[in-house]
């Protein structure tokens, strides 16, 4: 498993695509839209909407449209044109105008909201456009070109407000050409691009082509004196069916052309992607053993520099776009959209390295049986008390993705705040899945009031002494993972002897808040990674992680937003190929009555809900809603028999498309199912 040099076992092939257009009409429901006071201001919120807006002109929800173009596509461009309207309530309304928004480790006030006199004092309609921004990027060969649309007409100086109900949105491109990659490359790569499709209802008719097995799936990169101690978990890997290899940090820096280190690294992980079927890359050590890419991330009035190993994953472009040095800004022409799946592992000594491979081969292999495989701790504190905005959001909306046999143990900070220790010791009896809503710094995450502690480097030193029960660990606190030149609160989890983590997903920078209601981009991706994780059953949490900000990423609209801040901060401290345990919590089910009566009704209309009675003795059964290609759009579960009700919805909240779809009731092994219609 020693270093392959220049070994050519798969090509870059060169095919030519015919450019084309796509368009679609959308339609919005005035009926979905709720009106909201706040004090003299009024707040617009629609499900599945997201709050988007410049501080000081009007926040008011949005939502991406995606399209999945073939491969190499150029010169995308859009063009929206808005078909019809309607009014929103009387004239006279005052929309709220966005504020700045704040890192999660901020004690500064909110911004006073300050209509910015040259939007409100004038009659001229706001949006100018109701589309706020594009993004484009690849991933395994499709490539994704997606909008933010904020479909609304509002005069600030009348006061008048109209929501766009139908949209026409054209995406149009030239022919490029794209590169050949592996029949495994591409079906990992499918199960992202699918999830980006079920988000937004539609699919896509291009996938690359493909060639033969690559011969280094998973890619391990250490320092030439750590290759035994790692080699262990190498061949679990290959026991999984894995090509794997390992390769020497010294002869990639020797070897591969680049600017500094970072870059030759880089360079030679895209050789692996392209070239060898590279699909899972650990980066085996911190920044004194692997290199680091150090991106300047600045953030109106927050300046920062921080590690984005992100730089290693999405192999497009140079990461320097502008040719200015400056690594990673946004006038670089990002991509974002990871091409492999990677992790780090934050070891410096072989002791640590040693550790490592023991928890993942522990976890894997010999986990501990009982009920810390489906326990799960989430802490939740008051984040900014002088608008109310806590945790509680978005931690229930962690919790409702649990299987429901789970034990969730929930600690939430109620304003005027105090915070709780009671976590601790449940967490060091062993858990399997632990979330940290808090404010942090390099040394750990707090709660807003005293005990101040959530999860430190002295809690976690000191206090957790779970053994082999090493669970999964993931925040949306500022600072956790800042490990260069200090021992961060991620290291100490990982590195812990008798316990900590197996996995840990922590931010090296700042994680921001969102427009409230709304959630922040950080919260949105710990939701979306348990989303993929429990939900939708991804295959390694490395899948996952991806997953996770690749649906972020359409909602990115400037430096106001923060999101694009969020996508480089976020980062995983883990085996990327770590398959997340699996549990049965009712154990043997016999064979029971399981009975789902006809929905009704049935064909529906689109703003219909459509019910039908789920019957069955004891237990839990799950009900859920599939379209015809088998993709997820609702789940939900019932302990008694009952009437159930679905509203058309996926699981973000979205109306379905009209079509045919999947209505099933599951317990254990039987399953059952009816189909309905939901019309246009």
């Amino acid at each position: 498993m020693k270093l392959v040099c220049f070994a050519q076992m798969l090509f870059v092939l060169s095919l030519p695509v015919a450019g084309g257009s796509i368009t679609r009409t959308l339609h919005f429901n005035p009926a979905d839209v709720e009106l909201q006071l706040n004090d003299i201001w009024t707040v617009a919120v629609v499900p599945g909407f997201e709050q988007r807006g410049i501080p000081g002109t009007p926040l008011l929800p949005a939502i991406p449209e995606v399209f999945l173009l073939p491969g190499g596509a150029t010169n995308i461009s859009f063009t929206v044109v808005p078909i019809e309207e309607t009014a929103i309530g009387l004239r006279g309304i005052a929309i709220i105008p966005a504020s700045e928004l704040r890192p999660f480790s901020s004690s500064a006030s909110s911004s006073l909201r300050l209509p910015d006199p040259a939007v409100y004092g004038f009659d001229s309609p706001w949006p100018e456009n109701p589309m706020i921004s594009t993004h484009t990027g690849t991933l395994a060969g499709v490539r994704i070109a997606s909008c933010l649309i904020q479909p609304w007409v509002y005069v600030p100086a009348t006061g008048s407000l109209s929501l766009i109900t139908e949209i026409e949105v054209t995406v149009t491109w030239e022919e490029g050409i794209h590169s050949i990659l592996t029949a495994e490359q591409i079906r990992i790569a499918r199960s992202r691009t699918d999830a980006l499709e079920g988000a937004v209802g539609h699919s896509s008719p291009y996938d690359s082509p493909a060639t033969l097995q690559g011969d280094a799936q998973y890619l391990l990169i250490c320092d030439d004196s750590y290759i035994e101690t790692m080699d262990p978990l190498a061949a679990f890997h290959e026991q999984q069916g894995l090509s794997v290899e390992t390769a020497s940090i010294q002869e990639i820096l020797a070897t591969f052309p680049g600017n500094d280190d970072a870059e030759k690294l880089r360079n030679f992980i895209k050789n692996r992607f392209l070239e060898h079927g590279t699909i899972f890359v650990l980066l085996a050590g911190d920044e004194t053993l692997i290199p680091v890419r150090m991106v300047y991330t600045y953030c109106e009035g927050y300046p920062d520099t921080a590690t984005v190993d992100l730089y290693f994953a999405d192999l497009d472009g140079t990461w320097d776009g502008s040719g200015d040095g400056e690594y990673g800004q946004p006038d670089d022409d990002l991509d974002l959209y990871a091409d492999v799946l990677l992790g780090r592992a934050l070891f410096s000594t072989i002791d640590e390295a040693e550790l490592f491979v023991q928890k993942n081969l522990i976890y894997q292999n010999s986990a501990p049986g009982g009920p810390w495989q489906t326990r799960a701790v989430l802490c939740g504190a008051v984040l900014f008390e002088d608008i109310g905005y806590t945790s509680d959001k978005g931690c229930d909306s962690i919790a409702v993705e649990f299987p429901p046999y789970w034990e969730v143990n929930k600690f939430y900070e109620e304003l005027p705040g105090g915070g709780f220790t009671e976590h601790i010791p449940i967490i060091s009896s062993g858990t399997a899945w632990n979330h940290y809503a808090g404010h942090g710094n390099e040394r750990g995450i707090y709660w807003h009031k005293a005990p101040l502690g959530m999860m430190t480097n002295w809690i976690a030193s000191d206090s957790i002494h779970n053994g082999d029960k090493a669970g999964i660990h993931t925040s949306i606190a500022c600072h956790p993972a800042e490990y260069i030149g200090q021992e961060c609160c991620a290291e100490v989890l990982l590195n812990k002897p008798d316990g900590g983590g197996v996995a840990v997903l922590f931010n090296t920078s700042y994680g921001w808040e969102g427009h409230w209601p709304s959630l922040g981009a950080s919260e949105r991706m710990c939701i979306d990674l348990s989303r993929q994780v429990f939900g939708s059953q991804a295959s390694s949490l490395g899948l996952g992680f991806a997953i996770a900000k690749d649906l972020r990423i359409p909602y990115m609209d400037g430096g106001y937003d923060r999101t694009f801040q969020s996508l480089l901060s976020w980062s995983a401290f883990m085996d990327p190929a770590l398959v997340v345990m699996r549990t049965e919590g009712g154990g043997y089910i016999p064979p029971v009555a399981l009975n789902l009566a006809p929905p009704y009704p049935n064909p529906a209309e689109r703003d219909a809900p459509v019910s039908f009675y789920v019957d069955f003795d004891e237990g839990y059964t799950e009900v859920s809603v599939h379209d015809l290609s088998g993709r997820l759009m609702w789940k939900t579960f019932v302990s008694l028999p009952q009437r159930v009700s679905w509203e058309g919805t996926d699981s973000a909240g979205r109306r379905v498309p009209a079509g045919v779809y999947i209505i099933s009731a599951r317990m254990g092994g039987y399953i059952t199912s009816r189909l309905t219609t939901v019309l246009d």
